[in-house]
């Protein structure tokens, strides 16, 4: 069975991680693909804080900030206010319709998910709670930062679900069909939940939005996020970090890791991104 530690020392961190100049991972990393880190936070370094990413994560960035506000005790209007100001502010710019759609509806995008969360407890809950574990074998800190924690009893991950384009109308405007809900967590989402699962020893829940109804995943009403599966998630992810610590001990050299790692071109999302970054991955890939 694994076990996960919590760590107070920061000075027994890995060679490997620290000759490329990483102090610790994180869920969000470990989630990446393989070949999409190494790019990431290997070869662009901090240099990957400029890549913008798209109306989508704008939108759930947006939204996820305006939930947290008014349950940390901000009046909705105010808060829906400020997030709509956060999403005109936001670099993204793939596409002009998606803005305007998006905009319109975060307002009711953050009442379903502060409804929900109200309704099951998360009153004057903390956003942002930083956890801190290492895994087994692993020499680097694992640091997250939980969505919304209600100390002793609950925490909480925000997922959104933004409208999908579709056809024209006959009008010529723009069709949109809502966000899916899922009926069950998502697998990644999971695994994120069991690394702050393990760290809080708390309930954990998962609640994904769209601009219609959200839904709350937790223990009572899902299989995924019981404890055997957390433990299983949780050793998915430990893997994932060894594989990393391993390929660092072969080299820091991102050229050399690329030689070893499939970059996948074909992957369904990990490389959205644009025409520059996209050509410098492809061009590491160059052998």
């Amino acid at each position: 069975m694994i076990i996960i530690k919590i760590m107070r020392d920061k000075n027994n961190i890995g060679l490997e991680w620290l000759s490329v100049d990483l102090d610790h991972t994180s869920p969000s990393q470990l989630l990446q693909s393989t070949a999409s880190w190494l790019f990431k936070y290997i070869y662009l370094g901090k240099d990957r804080r400029n890549i913008v990413v798209g109306e989508n994560a704008a939108l759930g960035s947006a939204v996820h900030n305006a939930i947290q506000n008014v349950l940390c005790g901000i009046p909705l209007y105010d808060a829906t206010r400020e997030a709509q100001i956060e999403f005109d502010m936001h670099d993204a710019n793939e596409d002009a319709a998606k803005r305007i759609k998006y905009r319109g509806i975060i307002p009711q995008m953050v009442q379903n998910g502060v409804d929900i969360l109200l309704e099951n407890g998360f009153f004057a809950a903390i956003p942002e709670e930083k956890i801190t574990t290492r895994f087994d074998d692993v020499n680097v800190d694992i640091i997250g930062y939980v969505d919304l924690v209600v100390p002793k009893t609950i925490f909480c991950e925000m997922k959104t679900k933004a409208p999908r384009k579709t056809r024209l109308l006959k009008d010529g405007s723009q069709g949109w069909s809502k966000g899916t809900l899922p009926k069950i967590p998502e697998k990644n989402h999971v695994m994120q939940s069991a690394i702050y699962h393990h760290a809080l020893k708390i309930t954990p829940s998962i609640c994904y939005i769209n601009e219609a109804e959200a839904v709350l995943f937790t223990p009572f009403n899902c299989d995924e996020l019981k404890a055997d599966n957390l433990t299983k998630c949780l050793e998915e992810m430990r893997q994932k970090a060894l594989v990393r610590q391993n390929l660092l001990k072969v080299s820091d050299d991102p050229k050399v890791l690329a030689s070893i790692v499939d970059p996948d071109w074909d992957h369904p999302y990990q490389w959205k991104l644009d025409n520059e970054y996209l050509q410098k991955a492809r061009k590491l890939w160059e052998f």
